[in-house]
């Protein structure tokens, strides 16, 4: 019985650290110390810990043996990985959705586009931009009518968001440019599923996942670089 009533205190945990690793509060390769954490939230140590278990399940969060929880840190090969997984996933959610498009989803898209005009392409709304950005995918997850799927896509995306974060709120690559030219693809994208035209949907999405990949994999290999060749130098020294 104890243990049943504990868990939605775990389930509460869970979410507030989940939202805590997706906004980037809690920033990738940190760290995650119980104790602090506990402290943080209000709660013992014992649901933060059942938490991070369930994050570390998830992808979200990584265990390293005898040194404790790291909010989880991707490669840019694994970043590929599940980029091509996310084309699959979406592609043919993107070609369901111009099919079985409801009234409801129109009025959610419609809103959105709004939302994204009323935003522009300023780099002080590069977090909104981001929101935006996971909202439509989402929706056209939703819009497809299949709940595997949509949940799916739902869970992948939650990993796809630790390393999002990074590139839209890095200078260099969340430049008013950037962030225009990933509305305009978001807008084409809302069109042809509202023309209910699923080939040219579906084409759009994976062209724009292909773009995402590219700058996304370009930084994190730069970034990798500066890393090993940090390092080379400490240990010639």
């Amino acid at each position: 019985m104890a243990v049943d009533k504990q868990e939605p205190l775990i389930d509460s945990v869970y979410a507030r650290l989940r939202d805590l690793i997706l906004s980037n509060v809690l920033r990738s390769g940190q760290k995650l110390v119980d104790r602090d954490l506990a402290e943080q939230l209000g709660v013992s140590r014992t649901p933060v810990r059942e938490a991070l278990g369930r994050l570390a399940m998830m992808g979200l969060v990584e265990a390293r043996s005898r040194r404790g929880y790291y909010v989880r840190q991707y490669s840019a090969d694994e970043v590929i990985d599940l980029y091509e997984f996310r084309k699959i996933l979406e592609v043919n959610a993107a070609r369901l959705a111009a099919e079985k498009l409801l009234p409801e989803h129109v009025r959610e898209f419609d809103r959105i586009l709004r939302d994204m005009e009323n935003m522009g392409s300023s780099t002080s709304n590069r977090a909104q931009a981001v929101e935006l950005d996971l909202e439509i995918h989402l929706l056209i997850a939703k819009a497809s009518g299949n709940d595997e799927l949509f949940k799916a896509i739902k869970n992948l995306m939650d990993k796809v968001m630790c390393f999002i974060w990074v590139d839209w709120l890095d200078p260099s690559s969340a430049n008013p440019e950037t962030i225009a030219a990933a509305n305009r693809e978001h807008e084409e994208l809302i069109v042809s599923i509202k023309n209910r035209d699923p080939d040219r949907a579906a084409e759009q999405l994976g062209t724009h996942i292909d773009h995402a990949r590219s700058v996304m994999t370009k930084l994190l290999r730069t970034r990798e670089e500066f890393r090993d060749a940090v390092l080379a130098g400490v240990a010639s020294r």
